[in-house]
């Protein structure tokens, strides 16, 4: 295994780069796809020297005392305090990959960028932001605050939140999962024959907008939210509850599309022929 230990910047090539594994506490990441052997950068140091280790095709980033698995699984701030100046910590961490290469991340304050990576991403903060530009595969995200905006998404998107917000825009999506306490979902999104797609909040409002031509069976709930569809869909009121839903298209393998919520809105909107997908900014 080779091992560096990392307290000034410092730029490296290696080779047999499998996986990538990233676990920091604040400042930034950001990956990028490339042909060519990989290569990192580590800059803008605080508060403590970055450990950089290759093993078995392995690349980890991390601190020397942040290592054990499932250290920053629980992301919240206030339980990582025990640590020696954990506040403190940050660092720039620029990454260039394979696009087939899986990449597995965890940040407490700092924000993550992606792009182009074509493989299986597991991505985790709880307060810095995440943003994606032409993700393929499986991707999952997860942040206690932290929102996700994405662009251009192929294969399978999760995104778990307390209070984060989610814009996504230009996607082709087989699955589609979402949840946030608090913060709003948006989409707008092609969804593929049989796609799966489950969106719900407590209070957060929910929008999503898909193709005229989509096929789809349809179901919208909430428990004191609005709801609205620019579909023709069956609406039924009970008390401490509303429902739209129905069959839209005419599709033979229509995908499967479910909302709840509590007291959030939810919106089924609907995208004209011909127009690019865009990110909703909640008065869509």
């Amino acid at each position: 295994m080779a091992r560096w230990t990392i307290d000034q910047s410092t730029t490296r090539t290696l080779d047999g780069i499998v996986a990538l594994r990233v676990r920091i506490v604040g400042g930034l990441v950001n990956v990028l796809p490339t042909d060519d052997p990989v290569t990192f950068e580590v800059s803008d140091i605080v508060g403590g020297p970055v450990l950089v280790s290759q093993e078995a095709g392995i690349l980890t980033i991390t601190y020397e005392d942040l290592t054990r698995e499932g250290l920053l699984d629980r992301l919240r701030p206030p339980q990582l305090t025990g640590y020696r100046d954990v506040g403190r910590r940050s660092a720039t961490i620029s990454l260039r990959v394979p696009t087939d290469c899986p990449i597995d991340v965890t940040t407490v304050t700092a924000p993550i960028v992606a792009a182009g990576v074509r493989a299986k991403t597991r991505l985790r903060s709880a307060s810095g932001d995440v943003t994606l530009d032409g993700l393929g595969g499986e991707i999952d995200v997860n942040t206690v605050s932290g929102g996700l905006e994405a662009r251009g998404l192929s294969g399978s998107l999760g995104f778990n939140s307390v209070s984060g917000r989610l814009a996504v825009a230009g996607d082709r999506l087989s699955a589609f999962s979402a949840k946030s306490g608090s913060g709003q979902l948006f989409a707008d999104v092609d969804l593929t024959p049989s796609a799966r797609v489950r969106l719900a909040s407590v209070s957060g409002d929910i929008a999503l907008r898909v193709p005229a031509e989509t096929s789809a069976n349809v179901d919208l709930r909430t428990a004191t939210g609005a709801l609205d569809s620019a579909f023709g869909l069956e609406r039924r009121d009970q008390r401490g509850r509303s429902r739209l839903s129905g069959t839209i298209g005419s599709g033979i393998e229509p995908a499967d599309v479910t909302t709840t919520t509590v007291s959030g809105s939810v919106s089924l909107l609907r995208r004209a022929p011909d127009a690019p997908a865009a990110l909703l900014r909640g008065d869509a």
